[in-house]
């Protein structure tokens, strides 16, 4: 039968504490792998970042296992995407052990998606962002003023692409007011230059346009245009935007958050203002169209008058007409009631003298009386003889 060793005999001098054991495990770690850089390949799972501190935490795994991983804010902010789970990466880091929990993990210093480029992946991650937030929309775009007196140009101050601009404003309409807010456009601080440019333009009350542009280049010249506080500063823009950056073919975020996009600075400027040339042109025809439109309008407000005045005139002559047909009723009706007509019938009118009183009863006269009486034809002046009541 096999003999154990009894518990007693295991017991030695020394006894451990858990920080002690966590310790030196943290110490035979470190001391043979922990201080050498090591890349690894895996899986991203159960990431968070979004806590206050700025860190990131996650797994990284394979088919058959998976080890914790923690990427610090002092070396996140330089990788330029965010993880997301079920992403497959390559990292750098240092192995250490979180003595607290006595779990070791990847103090990580570096990611890179594996495939693709960590620039690309976050530029795409950029679009996608501002896109869900309406950056990017169509019906937010404004008309650009007809004719701007004020241009604001964003841009290097001795690049190729301000003098462009500047010939191509000064061959179409001279004497524009232009204001150049210099900036830099390559380079870890053109981002900050070109938004710093930008809020000086946002400053003039009477500006009416702005230019942002630079000339071409490869993509990482063009890269301070794909920045998204760049892309929030143009957003916040009080007036429209034109956005010209490289040649015909590169697209930055700069171009889709702007109001118009200009294949080149000096495609910017073309599109910004038109030819004075055109612009007299089109005022001649204006004047044209004008005096027709006005000879057209008095032409149908002469015919409005003359039907008013037609219809004035009928008018009137129908009022006149019953007018004169109820005057004559009224005369016929008068003359009918008249004294003379009595007369024509035989009758006549006795009228006292010298005062001419008419005589209806016999008894207002006596002998001696002289009266006048009035015929249908005639008076004649008598005596009375006589009277009878």
């Amino acid at each position: 039968m096999e003999e154990h060793t009894s518990f007693k005999e295991l017991l030695t001098d020394r006894i451990y504490t858990v920080s002690e054991i966590n310790a030196r495990i943290k110490q035979t770690i470190e001391e043979d792998i922990g201080f050498e850089y090591i890349w690894i390949v895996g899986e991203i799972s159960n990431f968070r970042g979004n806590y206050a501190s700025g860190h990131w935490y996650f797994s990284l795994k394979d088919n058959e296992t998976q080890i914790s991983a923690v990427c610090f804010k002092w070396a996140n902010q330089y990788i330029k995407f965010l993880p997301e789970n079920g992403m497959e990466v390559i990292l750098c880091g240092q192995i250490s052990v979180y003595e607290k929990q006595g779990s070791y993990q990847v103090n990580v210093r570096h990611v890179e998606p594996k495939g693709v480029g960590a620039q690309a992946l976050a530029l795409e991650q950029l679009k996608e962002k501002l896109l869900k937030e309406g950056l990017f929309d169509q019906d937010k775009k404004r008309l650009l003023p007809y004719l701007p007196q004020k241009i604001g140009i964003v841009t290097s101050p001795t690049g190729a692409a301000v003098k462009d601009i500047l010939k191509v404003l000064d061959r179409r309409f001279p004497n524009l007011d232009i204001l150049i807010s210099p900036a830099r456009v390559q380079g870890d601080e053109a981002p900050g230059d070109i938004v710093s440019a930008l809020s000086k333009l946002y400053q003039f009350k009477d500006l009416e346009l702005i230019i942002i542009a630079r000339g071409g280049g490869s993509k990482e010249d063009l890269w301070a245009f794909n920045d998204e506080g760049v892309a929030r500063q143009i957003a916040k823009s009080p007036v429209p935007v034109i956005s010209a950056v490289g040649h015909e073919i590169d697209i930055t975020i700069a171009d889709l958050v702007a109001d118009v996009r200009a294949a080149t600075p000096s495609m910017a400027a073309e599109i910004a203002v038109r030819e004075k040339s055109e612009l007299k042109e089109d005022l001649v025809y204006l004047k044209e169209h004008i005096a027709l439109a006005l000879t057209n309008r008095i032409e149908i407000y002469a015919r409005e008058v003359d039907q008013i005045q037609t219809e004035f005139v009928h008018s009137f002559q129908l009022i006149l007409d019953s007018a004169s047909s109820e005057l004559s009723n009224l005369a016929g009706n008068l003359d009918a009631l008249s004294p003379l007509k009595v007369l024509d019938r035989g009758y006549s009118i006795t009228q006292k003298l010298p005062k001419k009183n008419i005589v209806k009863d016999s008894k207002k006269l006596k002998k001696g009386d002289e009266v006048l009486i009035s015929f249908s034809k005639g008076q004649a002046t008598c005596t009375v003889k006589e009277t009878k009541n």
